[in-house]
Order: structure tokens, then C-alpha cells, then sequence
């Protein structure tokens, strides 16, 4: 391996390594949420808000954060977020009797997972040869599951020594070696201290979005708000729907909820390979956000037993393919890593506005009526309305790769 493809390596693990600890930061707080419930007694609506208002400050920063990224490149505002994020969660440390105290601590980790979203895959892509960058978007984009699986492991045995606080320990710890590592890696590679993924003067401008582009990006970013409102709503509540609706202990409604995490995860990467063998992500997004649909349409007679189980695993499948989908559609849509950079920001404040009320519509659907199944014709519409919009991506994609493939043409024909 050259010294060139060596340090392309290091970057886009570096990348993948950032998007995890996102995901963990983000995921830490649902798998003991049944714990914290217990003790504290927050009101559900309170702990939802929990989950969303790491969405609420993506909404406000992810376009302003994609644009600096574009002209500071990653590593200067990852080397801010790290901190900001091992901050938020020591001031939820300092009083988590209090809600509102936890509320401030999330927010400010929100913030910085807001950062860590556009950086991570920003870096890991713009790091990757083109003829790999789907795979490494698959990678990407199992970031989710790979947060949520480390949470999952790590929560029983947090529970079972320090509790619940040693899961906040963790992620304080796991801040501050990854600011070590991005501290290096920036040093190691542009020894005058800049940073060598920043724009500079002689780099080329990008080219302004043609209307097919906008058009495909403002339709991914809508399925993309729609899917993960369901999605992130879904996972919030999954373990504290099988302690309180299914009586079952902490312990096994953790072992539970590994079943659709595990699965997300395996087909994040299969999608990667598929999409990497000339499948068109935006024919696998619709197949897999129709299933979704249908699922929570089925809901109330797939809730438990041997059905909730085959409704589990289908479950994690399609939630698997699907945001490996929107993420690569983000770089099919876009070319160079000024578009690429821009175009994460666009989808990821869709991603932030489903995951800002995806988990507060639950919880207030499940105050209203006091039955989780309520939810199913509720969220089965929201994923069918995806499913539409989805459909729209079919002619669209395309069309954008032909103007593409036409530009680049052109451009060498003049050369």
C-alpha cells in the first residue's frame, strides 16, 4: 500500500470512527431510559424531547455547518465538537434528577453531533477513491447501528457497576481520545498546522446546482425527514415499549432491541456492495421504505410473539438499506466536494427535522391515547407519504447523472 492510499485509509476511518461516536452519544440515552424513567419519573414528552433536540440544533446548524465544512474543511470544526460534546453530557451529569438540566446537556451535545454528522461523512468521502465511495457510504451509513449497538453493550454493563452514569463516563472518555486522534491526524499531515482538507485559494470554485440537482436534493432530504422521523421514534421507544407494554426486564428488552440494531447494520454494508455493483439506490430506497410502511401498517396483529420477532428482523432490513440509499444519493446528486459538502448539510437537516418529531409525536400520541399500537396508523402514514416522495426519485436520479455525465464531457472536450 502506498503512503497516498495509506493516509486515504486513516482519513475515511477517521471519519467512520467520528460518525460512530455520534450515534453512541446520540443512542446512550435510550437504552437506559427505562432506568432513568424509574428513578427520575420525567414526564414522556420531556424524555422524548431528550432524543429531539439534538435534532432541533441540526435544523438551525447543518447548511451553516456543510458550508464551513466546504471552506475550513472537517477537522477544524471536528476539533471543536469533540469537546462541546464531552461538555454536554458532563453538565447532564451534574444534575439528571433535574429534566431541564439534562435537557441543556443534550443540547449542547446536539450541537455538536450536528458538526460530527456533516464532518464525518464528509471527510470519509471526500477521502475515497470514486470507484469506492459507495461502499464507504455504506459504511457511513451504518453509523446509526453501530452507535446503537455500542450503547446496547455497553448499558448492561454500566447498569450492572456504576449505572447508568458510566455510559456519560464512557462517552467523556471516548471525546477525548478521538480529539487526540483528529489532533494528530491534522498535525500529522499538514505539519504547518492548517488544516489540509480547508479550501484554499487555488482550489476551484463548485459549480452552482443545476435545478434537476436541487430538485433531486430537496426530495431526498424530505424522505429523509420523513424515514427517520419513524425511525428514530421507533428506536427511542422500543425499549421502554417492551419494559412497560411487554413486561419484560431491562436486561432482555435490551438483548431485543439488538435484533433490528444487528440487522441495520449488516445491510447497511450488503447495500454498500450492491450499490458499488451498479444498483440505482434510489430503486432499493423505494422497495425498502414501501416494506417500512407496511409494517407499521401491520403493527397491531405483529406486535409480539413469533410475528413481532419476523416483524423485528424485517424491520432492521429495510431500515438497513434505506438511509445507505439517501446517503449515497447525496453523492450521485453531486460532484466534487464543494457540491458533496453542501449536499450533507441539505439532507442531514431533513434527517434533523424527522428526528425532531419522531419521538415527540409518539410520546404525545401515546399521552392522548394511552395505547402504543395507536401509533401504527399514525407512523404507517408518515412512511407511506415517504414512500411517495421516494417514488419522485425515480426519474429524477437520472436525469441529474445524464447533466453530469454530459458537464464532464464537455469540460474534456474544451480541454
Amino acid at each position: 500500500m502506498t503512503e497516498q492510499k495509506a493516509n486515504q485509509l486513516a482519513v475515511i476511518c477517521l471519519g467512520l470512527a467520528l460518525v460512530l461516536f455520534a450515534a453512541f452519544s446520540q443512542f446512550k440515552l435510550p437504552v437506559v431510559l427505562p432506568v432513568m424513567l424509574d428513578r427520575y419519573g420525567y414526564d414522556p414528552v420531556l424524555a422524548g424531547g431528550f432524543m429531539s433536540v439534538y435534532a432541533a440544533l441540526g435544523i438551525v446548524l447543518s447548511i451553516w455547518i456543510g458550508r464551513r465544512v466546504e471552506s475550513l474543511g472537517p477537522l477544524t470544526l471536528v476539533l471543536f465538537a469533540l469537546p462541546l460534546m464531552a461538555g454536554g453530557t458532563l453538565v447532564s451529569l451534574l444534575a439528571p434528577q433535574q429534566g431541564l438540566v439534562v435537557l441543556l446537556g443534550r443540547a449542547l451535545e446536539g450541537a455538536a453531533f450536528a458538526i460530527l454528522a456533516v464532518a464525518g461523512p464528509a471527510l470519509a468521502s471526500n477521502a475515497a477513491a470514486r470507484r469506492h465511495r459507495a461502499l464507504v457510504m455504506g459504511l457511513v451509513a451504518t453509523w446509526m447501528p453501530a452507535g446503537q449497538l455500542l450503547a446496547a453493550l455497553l448499558a448492561p454493563l454500566a447498569l450492572a457497576t456504576t449505572g447508568w452514569p458510566g455510559l456519560w463516563v464512557a462517552s467523556i472518555a471516548m471525546a477525548a481520545a478521538l480529539t487526540l486522534w483528529t489532533w494528530l491526524a491534522r498535525r500529522g499531515r499538514q505539519p504547518r498546522g492548517t488544516d489540509p482538507t480547508a479550501a484554499t485559494a487555488e482550489s476551484p470554485t463548485p459549480r452552482s446546482l443545476t435545478r434537476a440537482q436541487r430538485q433531486g436534493l430537496l426530495v431526498t432530504a424530505a424522505v429523509f425527514m420523513l424515514w427517520s422521523g419513524q425511525y428514530i421514534a421507533y428506536m427511542t421507544w422500543l425499549p421502554e415499549y417492551l419494559v412497560s407494554a411487554l413486561a419484560m426486564s431491562v436486561e432482555t428488552a435490551l438483548w431485543i432491541y439488538l435484533i433490528p440494531v444487528i440487522f441495520v447494520g449488516a445491510f447497511n454494508i450488503i447495500t454498500g456492495f450492491l450499490l458499488r455493483h451498479g444498483l440505482r439506490p434510489e430503486h432499493l430506497l423505494f422497495g425498502a421504505v414501501c416494506v417500512q410502511a407496511l409494517l407499521w401498517w401491520l403493527l397491531p396483529v405483529s406486535n409480539e410473539g413469533i410475528a413481532g420477532l419476523v416483524s423485528l428482523t424485517l424491520y432492521g432490513v429495510t431500515a438497513g438499506i434505506a438511509p445507505t440509499c439517501l446517503f449515497a444519493l447525496a453523492t450521485v446528486l453531486t460532484e466534487g466536494p464543494g457540491q458533496t459538502a453542501r449536499a450533507f448539510g441539505t439532507v442531514m437537516t431533513g434527517r434533523n427535522l424527522g428526528v425532531l418529531l419522531g419521538p415527540l409525536l409518539l410520546a404525545q400520541m401515546l399521552k392522548w391515547s394511552g395505547d402504543w399500537i395507536a401509533n401504527s396508523p399514525v407512523f404507517g402514514a408518515v412512511t407511506s407519504l415517504a414512500a411517495v416522495l421516494a417514488l419522485l426519485l425515480i426519474p429524477v436520479a437520472p436525469k441529474v447523472r445524464g447533466e453530469l455525465a454530459a458537464a464532464n464531457a464537455g469540460g474534456k472536450g474544451m480541454s
